[in-house]
């Protein structure tokens, strides 16, 4: 069996038009705008990746938002895992994933949290996605990190964005359910952030920006170097 890459993709893969360079290659429109990028190098090393190795993102994104990505004619991923893990896309089709491990309480906690947080002023956002997580994004004057839960989700958060997950909804025991059925020789992983820890964990080579500690793990540049700078490391540990 093949080795297995397993990627997430914001911040990691792909970044935003804050980070564009001129090279790079947009890979997502978003209201009529380009928002998401990867840059030439990063996207050359992916498609020789990819001819030998099994290349599977493990995104928070929700399916809708990982079918806005485009990636190229020559070059689409034949699998991918969303929204943190509950779903896996073969192509157009979904299929429940890590779901089916959600408790009827992890939902109804989730439902009761939705309805107390919708309106508090805090949050300019705030959402179930893909009725596996719950999504708030604090407003721009708001401190996240000094936000309290009361709770039995784990909360983890990205800047401004605060995700509360069932416990059983984490990017490790995706790829752990990707080893069990692929049963690759060696994985690779990389990641940029705590909702990644989990499964940069699982791999046997994992890669993170110097920000991200971890036992064992990789140290690279930020994103995009990042991505050019760990996809250059395994192109040269397979190919």
């Amino acid at each position: 069996m093949k080795n297995l890459f397993a990627c997430d993709l914001d911040n990691t893969l792909i970044h935003s038009h804050k980070k564009r360079r001129e090279d790079d290659i947009c890979v997502e429109i978003y209201d009529g705008r380009e928002q998401s990028f990867i840059s030439g190098k990063s996207l050359a090393f992916l498609k020789k990746i990819s001819e030998k190795i099994l290349f599977i993102p493990i995104t928070t994104r929700s399916t809708e938002q990982y079918q806005r990505i485009f990636w190229t004619e020559d070059f689409t991923p034949k699998f991918a895992i969303v929204a943190n893990g509950a779903y896996i896309l073969d192509g157009k089709n979904q299929k429940n994933f890590l779901r089916e491990e959600i408790t009827t309480k992890n939902l109804a906690e989730m439902e009761n949290l939705h309805k107390k947080y919708s309106s508090d002023e805090n949050f300019n956002i705030c959402r179930i996605v893909d009725e596996s997580f719950l999504f708030l994004r604090c407003k721009d004057e708001i401190d996240a990190e000094k936000i309290h839960f009361e709770t039995k989700l784990i909360v983890q958060h990205t800047g401004k964005k605060i995700y509360l997950f069932p416990p059983a909804l984490n990017k490790g025991n995706a790829l752990l359910k990707l080893k069990k059925i692929f049963s690759p020789d060696k994985i690779f992983c990389a990641g940029d952030s705590e909702i990644d820890i989990s499964m940069l964990k699982v791999a046997d080579m994992a890669f993170a920006p110097k920000n991200l500690h971890g036992k064992g793990f990789v140290e690279c540049s930020d994103s995009p170097e990042f991505a050019e700078e760990f996809l250059q490391e395994i192109f040269y540990s397979n190919c």
